[in-house]
């Protein structure tokens, strides 16, 4: 089974973490089919136009064109893979959003960390800012915080709450599985003070819904509920203990409960797990 993705959007700054990024990409391109737009965003420092005896974008723009025309040439991962190219100007968060509604990217790749390849412009996404892509992006997307040493899709992290929106990726995590042949690992997690006003029993039903929905789709799965002390910290550690190669997170919730606990554990997840994160954002 394909994946329904057509178009990727893979952000680069040419760091090894962002080259990473697009080398992800290019494994799921080549089970799926999808062709891969690279987006540098550069800023134009401020000059006085009579003070420029050249045109300084173009020269940049050519400067990009020429690296990426060289990452084409070089990378065989991305031989039989249709590869696009797009230069902008602008803040990154916000080119990113926009480029990816004009070519109505199915997904985002992106790494969450890097210095810059060119006159070391900056770092193309950190903390705050990786969230706030993650947030406003028109479509989901994968982090990837390090260069992986290997990219597979083996083993998917699934948390679950109670909430009706954590339904929402259950969908997404069935369709991947039956791309790249994986196994789902549905991780229930609850604490003390959560079990005073979240039911444990609404809890299980839900593991159970997913449980037969995995079922029916002939999906490899596994089921674990785990009090945690931190949601982001269990959640980590649960990856790194099964060797997980994704994990799926949404990224808006409705309830104000979930909003609380869970909100903040996905900006956790987002900006810190060294396994990729794939963020579903219910609200687009």
């Amino acid at each position: 089974m394909k994946l329904p993705l057509k178009k990727l959007l893979v952000p680069t700054d040419f760091s090894a973490i962002s080259l990473n990024a697009l080398d992800y990409a290019a494994s799921i391109a080549k089970i799926t089919g999808a062709e891969i737009t690279l987006l540098h965003v550069y800023d134009l420092p401020d000059m006085p136009k009579k003070n420029q005896a050249f045109d300084l974008a173009s020269l940049i723009e050519k400067g990009i064109s020429d690296k990426i025309d060289a990452i084409k040439a070089k990378d065989k991962n991305l031989t039989g893979i249709t590869l696009h190219a797009k230069v902008v100007t602008g803040k990154i968060h916000e080119q990113i959003e926009e480029v990816a509604s004009q070519i109505k990217a199915d997904m985002i790749v992106m790494g969450t960390h890097g210095s810059s390849g060119i006159r070391k412009i900056g770092k193309l996404l950190l903390g705050s800012n990786a969230y706030r892509v993650v947030n406003n992006a028109p479509c989901p997307i994968i982090t990837i915080k390090e260069v992986n040493k290997k990219i597979g899709f083996k083993n998917i992290i699934l948390p679950i709450d109670n909430s009706k929106e954590t339904m929402k990726k259950v969908g997404l995590a069935i369709e991947w599985a039956k791309a790249f042949d994986s196994k789902i690992h549905i991780l229930a997690l609850t604490a003390f003070f959560e079990e005073l006003v979240v039911q444990i029993k609404d809890l299980k039903d839900q593991v159970e819904e997913i449980e037969q929905l995995l079922k029916k789709n002939e999906i490899k799965y596994e089921s674990r509920m785990i009090r945690h002390q931190r949601i982001s910290e269990s959640v980590m550690s649960y990856a790194e203990k099964v060797n997980a190669d994704l994990i799926m997170i949404v990224t808006e919730q409705e309830n104000a409960l979930a909003e609380m606990i869970i909100h903040s554990a996905a900006r956790n997840i987002v900006t810190e797990s060294p396994v990729p994160v794939l963020s579903i954002n219910i609200g687009k």
